[in-house]
């Protein structure tokens, strides 16, 4: 059981990944009982890589999506999912 982990602009250039596939299995889950994985929880996994990732991934106001939809970090992640991590768009 995987999911698709798509990193964009300052994401992708601090961690130099822009798409990748985590295995699920490697994740602690969030209820032992019901067995659930979040989008935090995928987040603190992946922050336990290095300063480097943890640094990148708990900047303010990082946007998680959700197969193509933007969530809150307890959203329940599923097998094949696709998580997209990104930093807020700004410009005018």
């Amino acid at each position: 059981m995987s999911i698709t982990i798509k990193l964009f602009a300052s994401l992708r250039e601090a961690l130099g990944e822009s798409e990748f596939q985590l295995e699920l299995g490697a994740i602690p889950v969030e209820n032992e009982v019901s067995s659930v994985i979040t989008v935090a929880s995928i987040k603190a996994a992946l922050s336990a890589r290095g300063s480097q990732w943890h640094d990148a991934l708990n900047q303010p106001n990082l946007v998680h999506a959700l197969n193509h939809k933007v969530v809150y970090v307890d959203a329940i992640v599923a097998d094949g999912d696709e998580l997209a991590l990104f930093p807020p768009m700004t410009g005018g």
